[in-house]
């Protein structure tokens, strides 16, 4: 079979694909069944995409599984972002996907949608444990009336900030911000810090910080018809990033295509002193600039200390394929994975803040450390947010990895204005969305 990548599965070729490989699998192929399809119910193939950190946290927690099951026989499978998703649609396409898996709520939708993934409504309560839970979480993977991933995690918006690069050249950071305190802030800093020293990183082609401003301004980022923001919105967005790109204030757009890991953004080059990202990411940021403790704080807001736009929600989750022949053993590792201390503690925050109050206080985190300061951040918001948003729809991943950061960087490098990349922006988005 000649290799189908993501955007091929998950594009008009996908409904077909999926009903293929669905009944091949009912007629005898299913994933980890044997010739007849049933399977051996003491096996399971386990996926995920993340780092190294990622990797080790799992494998412990599997291991601590298998002492608990020692007949059980466990297939792992792991990967980087990117290559994860290729490999996960080629698998499904074909009738082979793994038992339990990682899913990213940038493809949640499209996955269930298309009857690759099993409900486990049925199981939650019976076999999967969700009432220690934070409430957002246990309800995160809910689509069309049935209940496809079970969260891993309780993850919002941040700001990472050198407050110490920061002070070295005069230049205090505000703990509550609005977008006019940041967008100040940036350009005194580029001001006394000199050439080739910015403010912040450039954030202007990230859709998932543009659906916090979005929703400070009135309105979630989609609706049962597709996009529910105007390309007002979208242009005035464009407007400030590409000001502060001509200020000086941020990289300019050929730094920023270079700065695309922790490991060469701008903040790790002590060239930038704030950076936007998920809560967690302080911990992989953190050893990076291991001389500068990073605050965390939140994302600017229309006002000062406004978090409205803000969510705490579960964007990872803990699915089942519906081709597994041994769903009732997915389900108990999940649970295991969610409420087993041995693999809490071997997880720990490789994949998020803990899901529930009763995990986060068994790490007992100090909260000098990044950690500490990852779940304190989580801690002390969680009531000042807005509501958590539905998931995303199908068309997301497309709209997130291709559209909204190819447009803002038509406007960085002169190629369009910001009200023709808003109007583009939002003509593609009703193509997509569909």
């Amino acid at each position: 079979m000649s290799p189908i990548d993501r955007r091929t599965f998950l594009g008009a070729g996908g409904a077909a694909l999926i009903a293929g490989a669905l009944a091949s699998c009912r007629s005898g192929g299913g994933a980890g069944g044997g010739a007849d399809g049933s399977g051996s119910a003491d096996s399971l193939r386990v996926a995920w995409y993340g780092g190294q950190p990622a990797h080790e946290g799992i494998e412990g927690a599997l291991a601590a599984f298998g002492e608990d099951h020692p007949d059980s026989s466990i297939t792992t499978e792991k990967a980087p972002f990117g290559d994860y998703w290729d490999r996960l649609a080629t698998q499904v396409a074909g009738g082979d996907g793994p038992d339990v898996l990682r899913m990213s709520m940038t493809f949640l939708a499209e996955y269930a949608d298309r009857g690759a993934l099993l409900d486990l409504s049925d199981h939650v309560g019976d076999v999967i444990d969700t009432a220690a839970l934070d409430e957002d979480v246990a309800t995160s993977g809910s689509l069309n009336d049935g209940l496809y991933g079970i969260g891993q995690s309780s993850i919002t918006h941040a700001t990472f900030r050198n407050t110490g690069l920061a002070q070295e050249h005069g230049v205090a950071l505000p703990e509550q911000w609005s977008w006019s305190d940041f967008t100040e802030f940036c350009s005194s800093f580029a001001d006394a810090a000199g050439p080739g020293k910015y403010g912040s990183t450039d954030a202007g082609g990230d859709f998932q910080m543009f659906e916090v401003w979005a929703r400070q301004h009135g309105t979630d980022l989609f609706d049962e018809q597709g996009l529910a923001v105007g390309a007002d919105v979208v242009e005035e967005w464009l407007v400030m990033w590409q000001t502060l790109r001509e200020a000086g204030a941020v990289p300019p757009p050929d730094v920023t295509a270079e700065s695309d890991s922790f490991e060469t953004s701008q903040l790790s080059q002590l060239n930038a002193a704030v950076t936007f990202g998920w809560v967690q990411q302080v911990t992989f940021l953190q050893p990076l600039v291991p001389e500068y403790p990073l605050a965390v704080g939140p994302v600017p807001g229309l006002t000062a200390g406004s978090l409205d736009g803000q969510f705490v929600k579960a964007l990872d989750f803990w699915c089942v394929m519906n081709t597994s022949a041994n769903a009732d053993a997915a389900a108990e590792l999940i649970d295991f994975l969610l409420n087993d201390e041995r693999a809490i503690t071997s997880i720990g925050l490789t994949l998020g803040v803990p899901p529930s109050a009763s995990s986060r206080e068994l790490l007992a985190l100090d909260p000098q450390t990044p950690e500490g300061r990852a779940v304190a951040f989580v801690d002390q918001i969680a009531d000042q947010v807005g509501p958590s948003p539905d998931a995303w729809p199908t068309g997301y991943g497309e709209l997130q990895g291709s559209v909204f950061p190819r447009l803002n960087e038509d406007v960085g490098f002169g190629a369009a204005t910001p009200a023709a990349a808003a109007a583009q922006f939002v003509e593609e988005a009703a193509r997509v969305l569909g």
